[in-house]
């Protein structure tokens, strides 16, 4: 279990998604205020995702165990060492819990899984989040265009990256 201390003295903690935590999850991915962000899964792909080795799912709760959101980092075991931030969400937004689960997520990548490469990409119209990884070091390495269909158009998305090199730990 992975704790953060935050500024107004909550304490954040990221651990291990357990099929108890999968309505949660859903919940929160199909919430209006998230779901056009981030790729719909099925319970049965959450479920699955579980046991998969090469996935790490974890929720983000405080030491009441309320639950503020998920992450998944995926291809854990690439031979690269490249993995994916495969999706992050947070149901209490502006308080700071991104900030510091970005920053525990690049400690588990970088000093735990000892990475090279820690990559996602982030829908160009999710200003919010693009600006949030620019500002805990990643770099834009390009724009997928028109690479998703959603709500009946094509959208863009941008893909970024940081090396362990950059990592400051």
């Amino acid at each position: 279990m992975w704790s953060l201390k935050k500024v107004m003295n909550m304490e954040v903690t990221l651990r291990k998604t357990t099929i108890e935590d999968l309505e949660n999850v859903l919940n929160a991915e199909n919430h209006p205020d998230n779901s056009c962000y981030v790729y719909q899964w099925s319970y049965d792909e959450h479920k699955t995702s579980l046991q998969n080795l090469n996935i790490l799912h974890y929720i983000i709760c405080n030491d009441n165990n309320e639950f503020y959101g998920y992450i998944i980092l995926d291809n854990v075991q690439d031979i690269s060492r490249s993995v994916n931030l495969r999706r992050i969400v947070i149901t209490k937004k502006g308080i700071g819990i991104g900030r510091s689960v970005l920053q525990k997520i690049q400690k588990i990548a970088f000093e735990e899984l000892k990475i090279h490469r820690l990559w996602l990409d982030v829908f160009v119209d999710n200003n919010r989040a693009y600006e949030l990884y620019k500002n805990v070091g990643f770099r834009l390495e390009g724009t997928l265009i028109d690479s998703y269909f959603r709500n009946n158009a094509y959208v863009s998305q941008h893909i970024m990256a940081k090396l362990h090199s950059e990592y400051n730990g």
